[in-house]
């Protein structure tokens, strides 16, 4: 395994890239729930096209996502397991669908409900460029451990002293990718159910429970 002789500077030194993953999984394991603000960069390299949005990430264990999408257009992605459905609430519409077999779960931003299991799911190590000390984040290449030779892969950016993901960049095999930024990553002890479906929330559902606990 590759040393990350860089990471040694974090307030809690992490040699190895297990010792990183186990240190962020510690991290998750103590709560259920986590919201954050994120800002998603999709890059077609090909077509040399870029797409931006901007929005709320709320993640419940073990298996629910919902992105609140606000810029560039509203619209709610909710991820459950191998399903996910895009709603759009100007008009009401929505899609649904399934995630192709080919493609791990995980790979569709799943792994971030499922954290405890990453290791698992993934083969880990250092890419070539293993931190960045002005950001402050200590990088891990993710793999597909069951298809070692799939066409996607994942790099995290995790930080170096609180151990959250702030940043995760899913690669395919054209070398596209979406780019997820994190800010505000506030651990909850409890979300409901129904943050997690599609159509119109109260308001008052989506106020921070008072168990909310300070940001990391």
């Amino acid at each position: 395994m590759v040393v990350c002789l860089v990471c040694v500077g974090a307030s809690r030194a992490a040699t190895t890239a297990e010792d990183v993953i186990k240190k962020v999984q510690d991290v998750y394991s103590h709560h259920c729930c986590f919201r954050a603000a994120f800002n998603q960069l999709t890059v077609n390299v090909s077509m040399d096209l870029k797409d931006r949005f901007e929005g709320v990430i709320q993640v419940k264990k073990p298996g629910m996502i919902a992105l609140d999408v606000e810029s560039p257009e509203k619209q709610k992605v909710v991820i459950k397991g191998k399903s996910y459905t895009v709603y759009f609430p100007q008009d009401g519409t929505a899609s649904r669908g399934e995630i192709p077999p080919e493609m791990n779960v995980e790979h569709f931003f799943g792994f971030f409900a499922n954290i405890g299991s990453i290791d698992r799911n993934f083969s880990i190590d250092f890419p070539a460029k293993s931190s960045d000390q002005a950001e402050k984040l200590i990088f891990l290449e993710l793999t597909d451990r069951n298809n070692p030779r799939g066409t996607y892969r994942i790099v995290l950016g995790v930080d170096m002293d609180a151990f959250t993901i702030r940043r995760a960049i899913i690669y395919d095999a054209l070398g596209n990718y979406n780019r997820f930024d994190l800010t505000g990553i506030t651990f909850l002890n409890s979300l409901p159910d129904d943050l997690f479906e599609v159509g119109p929330v109260p308001l008052e559902k989506l106020i921070p429970p008072m168990d909310a606990v300070p940001k990391q």
